[in-house]
């Protein structure tokens, strides 16, 4: 997740700012060497806040945010996606590719869908009772005919 009012760079992107090769930035693991901790840690491509980059560059202190309530905002990958719908990845990837799930952009080359978005999508959802699936069965006392 990216959190709202945040900028955030790919791994080649932060050594680029850090004047680091990129080749150094992966195998001396330069990230941890200055603290930064990427914004969605295990994913495939890391992502990092450019201000704690950049801070981290000047040498001076990396700043930190206070984690508070979800934003509207907030921008969530692919499995923050399915995790905050309560589904299974494979279906977002799907849902996303059909076009069930509109709105997502690149950052990084990472998909992200605002948070507002799918909150969005839940409140279309139908409910229980809402339509769908096979007629009730009619009885004979029901109908009036017999």
């Amino acid at each position: 997740m990216i959190p709202h009012g945040r900028d955030a760079v790919t791994g080649r992107q932060a050594a680029q700012i850090l004047g680091k090769a990129y080749s150094t930035w992966r195998n001396a693991k330069v990230a941890g060497r200055y603290g930064l901790r990427p914004l969605n840690p295990g994913r495939k491509t890391a992502l990092y806040d450019r201000a704690q980059v950049e801070a981290a560059r000047d040498g001076r202190p990396l700043p930190v945010w206070p984690i508070g309530r979800p934003h509207p905002e907030d921008l969530l990958d692919e499995q923050d996606t399915a995790e905050y719908l309560g589904v299974e990845y494979s279906t977002v990837r799907h849902d996303r590719m059909v076009g069930r799930l509109p709105g997502w952009s690149e950052v990084g080359g990472v998909a992200h869908i605002r948070r507002a978005a799918l909150d969005l999508v839940i409140a279309a959802r139908p409910g229980r009772g809402a339509g769908g699936g096979r007629p009730r069965k009619s009885h004979p006392d029901e109908s009036g005919n017999g």
